[in-house]
């Protein structure tokens, strides 16, 4: 498959009203957003919080091509498993990073097999994670235009 090609199948995964791809941070005490603010500063990604699963399912909703990382304590991890399973299916282009304490180092693997495409303990260790979040942000493809948007685009001024 060509990449004109996929590209055009991931574009029709995307509503016409859908947001541009961005992150979303699901936790509750927004230290993991802090610190992915200062690990990206530089890639100027914005950070987008979220307090729980069903805030971030509806941030999800209006960009579908996401990428979501989520908090998880052990007693959240059933819940989690439960959203992982259906994420593909509602959000083919969306992506889930899950951040826990050490507490929570026991469920990697689980939630990795769920889905989880990157696991992490420390918030003092998000480069590799800043690099899988902006390699998904760059190869989202942005949503479809209307001709009316398209138009505006193509003046030669700013509307």
């Amino acid at each position: 498959m060509t990449v004109g090609t996929s590209s055009f199948f991931a574009t029709a995964l995307l509503p016409e009203t859908a947001a541009p791809a961005r992150l979303i941070v699901c936790e509750r005490s927004g230290r993991w957003a802090i610190a992915l603010r200062r690990q990206l500063a530089e890639a100027g990604v914005q950070v987008h919080q979220s307090r729980g699963l069903a805030d971030c399912w509806e941030l999800l909703r209006e960009a579908p091509g996401s990428f979501l990382v989520v908090e998880v304590a052990p007693a959240e991890t059933e819940g989690l498993l439960r959203r992982l399973a259906r994420l593909h299916r509602e959000f083919p282009l969306a992506r889930l990073a899950v951040v826990a304490d050490r507490a929570g180092a026991g469920c990697q693997w689980l939630l990795r097999e769920a889905g989880a495409v990157h696991f992490t303990c420390s918030p003092r260790q998000l480069g590799p994670l800043a690099g899988v979040v902006c390699r998904h942000l760059a190869q989202v493809p942005a949503p479809p235009q209307t001709l009316s948007d398209r138009l505006w685009a193509s003046l030669p001024w700013k509307p």
